[in-house]
């Protein structure tokens, strides 16, 4: 039997107060800026997607105003883009510009696309009365009145393709506006739901 007095351990004695605990790691340099980033770069995310919900509710929300050029009776419109529908069926069962050969060739198929287009404006400037309000229908007879300037752009470009295989179409600008009357004839088209009456890419 050994005493007790002759065992031994390892472990120092207890000195009976608390335990000594491993200190915590200390906090790495800059971890309070990179939070601070963090913070800045989400706020910056919400703000963001604050704004394009903003806009998105504008352009699709109830109270979105609109188009300008719209007219507050469909009837000038739906009636219009039967007509210029039919229209654009009868200018693809002819041969097309971009399928010539030559230049001469291509002026051709200008000239019978653009008779269907004045045979389908003809038919569109006797729907205006169907646009009940004077101002309005002022600015479908204008609409109209530039789809005309268009096709005789038209007209002058397969006249100078007799002469000038290189010659180009020059669309003439809106008056006081600074840019191309195709895109205001666009914008009236698609304001009021008329695909087809958009200027035509035929040449």
């Amino acid at each position: 039997m050994i005493p007790l007095s002759a065992v031994t351990t390892d472990a120092p004695p207890s000195t009976g107060g608390p335990t000594d605990l491993p200190d915590e790691p200390a906090e790495p340099a800059g971890a309070g800026r990179s939070r601070a980033g963090r913070v800045v770069i989400g706020l910056v995310v919400v703000g963001l997607l604050a704004m394009w919900g903003y806009v998105l509710y504008l352009a699709f929300g109830p109270g979105r105003q609109p188009p300008l050029d719209r007219l507050e009776d469909p009837a000038f419109a739906e009636a219009g883009e039967a007509v210029c529908a039919d229209a654009l069926a009868d200018v693809e069962a002819l041969p097309q510009a971009g399928e010539a050969d030559d230049a001469a060739e291509r002026a051709d198929a200008i000239v019978r696309a653009d008779a269907r287009y004045a045979a389908m404006l003809d038919e569109l400037d006797g729907l205006t009365d169907l646009v009940p309000d004077a101002e309005e229908r002022a600015r479908a007879e204008e609409w109209l009145a530039d789809w005309r300037t268009y096709l005789a752009d038209r007209a002058d470009y397969a006249d100078r393709l007799a002469t000038d295989p290189g010659a180009r179409l020059l669309v003439s600008e809106k008056p006081g506006e600074g840019r191309q009357i195709t895109g205001w004839i666009d914008e009236f088209a698609l304001s009021n739901r008329m695909e087809s009456c958009v200027t035509p890419a035929d040449v």
